[in-house]
């Protein structure tokens, strides 16, 4: 009876030692997409004049090969600072070339200043990965475009203050010597009246 207690306990020790030799089988997944951010990383759109920087993104395999034919979604924020694609969608969907790049089109913010994020998803096949672009609208004394607009204006008031002055300087002096000369020129006469004495009315 032991005999056979222990050729069962051998048999089945040897049995569980040939299953955990054995090769693990579809334990790791395929190895994912990778997204490089080539440009729109910290970008800083201007509200007023409606300018941002397009986005581009790098779509590479496991080997860091670029992938062509991926897609690629840009997802905008529905709400807060943001922007649109061509003038009104907030997704946009774009495959990637033989470079594996993909680039965005008619990307425009909207008119709320502050930070924001957009979401990136690239698919190809059964494999997919997504990354983040982080970028801020800014507006006002920010914008780099409205400082310069608003020392060109100063510039320009400066001129034309010192051209008024200096026309309303000639202007009075020129004024002044023509009245002058006038009330020089014209002579005083006084002529005599009958004066006469009445009583009272």
């Amino acid at each position: 009876m032991r005999n056979a207690i222990y050729v069962y306990l051998i048999a089945a020790l040897s049995c569980q030692a040939q299953q955990t030799s054995r090769p693990a089988q579809n334990l790791q997944p395929a190895g994912d997409l990778k997204i490089v951010v080539v440009k729109g990383e910290g970008a800083q759109n201007n509200v007023r004049s409606r300018s941002a920087e397009p986005l581009v993104v790098e779509v590479r395999d496991a080997s860091d090969k670029p992938v062509e034919r991926a897609e690629v979604v840009f997802q905008l924020p529905a709400y807060g600072p943001s922007g649109v694609f061509n003038g009104w969608m907030r997704n946009q969907l774009v495959r990637t070339n033989t470079e594996g790049r993909a680039e965005s089109t008619g990307y425009t913010p909207n008119d709320e200043q502050g930070r924001f994020n957009i979401k990136v998803t690239a698919t190809s096949g059964t494999k997919s990965s997504s990354a983040v672009i982080a970028q801020s609208n800014i507006g006002g004394a920010g914008a780099p475009e409205l400082k310069k607009d608003r020392s060109k204006m100063w510039k320009i008031l400066a001129v034309v203050g010192a051209a008024g002055l200096t026309g309303g300087i000639i202007a009075a002096t020129r004024g002044g010597d023509s009245s002058s000369s006038a009330a020089a020129s014209v002579p005083i006469t006084i002529s005599p009246g009958t004066v006469t004495v009445g009583g009272p009315r």
